[in-house]
């Protein structure tokens, strides 16, 4: 039987036999030398060595992005096809939040914030679902903030107007 000595890593090793050589899984462009030869030469060029190299290469099957089942937004690829940024109501957001209920004006924000962020990411559906809701949102906080100063006033006059009766200071 035929031995073989190889070259790995800039050092020569073996002597090896055929099915040795099968079993490091040399490559063609293994360096090689066995009795006979001349000189050392890669391995695709030994005839003997040709076998190791002509294995049957299955393809793997091809491989598709699983589907998880979530609608994907609609991709529009070059500016003119996007539809324009929908309002983001984010000043309006903030003076709501100082100005009448801070608790609707948070929510309004937050709402605000989202419609720029999701227009970017391809999500024009979602950035005007956000724009309504922000919109929503501030128009029910500013009800809310002046229903509460109506109210506010008529307690303070009535209540003013109790205290001075009470005390005496006050005659209609």
């Amino acid at each position: 039987m035929k031995q073989y000595y190889i070259i790995r890593n800039d050092q020569q090793a073996g002597p090896y036999t055929l099915d040795e050589l099968a079993a490091m899984g040399i490559t063609p462009d293994t360096i090689v030398w066995t009795e006979g030869m001349t000189d050392w030469t890669p391995a695709r060029q030994v005839s003997e060595l040709n076998s190791l190299f002509t294995r049957s290469a299955q393809t793997p099957p091809s491989y598709s992005t699983p589907n998880y089942g979530a609608p994907s937004a609609p991709q529009y690829h070059t500016p003119a096809e996007r539809p324009p940024m929908p309002q983001t109501y984010l000043a309006w957001s903030i003076a709501v939040t100082l100005l009448c209920c801070l608790v609707g004006g948070i929510v309004a924000i937050v709402y605000s914030s989202q419609v720029s962020s999701r227009y970017i990411a391809g999500d024009y559906e979602g950035a005007e679902y956000a724009s309504r809701q922000a919109r929503i949102w501030i128009i029910v906080s500013a009800c809310v903030g002046f229903v509460v100063g109506i109210v506010y006033t008529i307690w303070a006059i009535f209540f003013s107007t109790s205290l001075a009766a009470l005390s005496g200071g006050y005659s209609i």
